[in-house]
């Protein structure tokens, strides 16, 4: 996706060309130009450079709902165990819940920049930043295994 372009979901059931036969389909607003987008299976989320993030249904990429970090983002989204982790290139981090409305379940400033999106490994989400490289978790079950 670009802002100059769309997103766009293809039906699975095609052989061959589905470009014009295939598409199920498309979005045209709030499209990011940096992250790509992710998703659960049900929803898509989507988050522009300005920390626009969209959250849109996977069957037939209806809006559910849109919320404005006001914050530049550069990394994509990541999804683990229901939540969406959002990185701010200034060092703000956002954790939503994975749901067809919107619910922002923690907020947190770190001193360091981000550009790198998040990884997760053995219960523990990974940070990449411009000075060092973070970690949070333990041995519950904060992602799957």
């Amino acid at each position: 996706v670009s802002p100059s372009s769309k997103l766009l979901a293809l039906r699975p059931d095609g052989t061959g060309d589905v470009t014009k036969t295939h598409v199920a389909w498309t979005v045209e607003e709030n499209l990011p130009d940096i992250s790509s987008p992710v998703s659960d299976g049900n929803l898509v989320f989507t988050v522009t450079s300005g920390g626009l993030l969209a959250c849109f249904d996977a069957k037939d990429g209806k809006k559910q709902w849109e919320h404005e970090f006001e914050t530049e983002v550069q990394a994509s989204p990541a999804i683990a165990d229901g939540r969406i982790y959002v990185l701010g290139m200034h060092g703000d981090v956002f954790v939503v819940g994975c749901a067809r409305e919107f619910m922002e379940l923690s907020r947190t400033k770190l001193s360091d920049e981000f550009s790198a999106s998040p990884a997760f490994a053995e219960g523990k989400v990974f940070l990449r930043g411009n000075k060092q490289l973070w970690c949070f978790g333990g041995k519950g079950n904060m992602v799957p295994e």
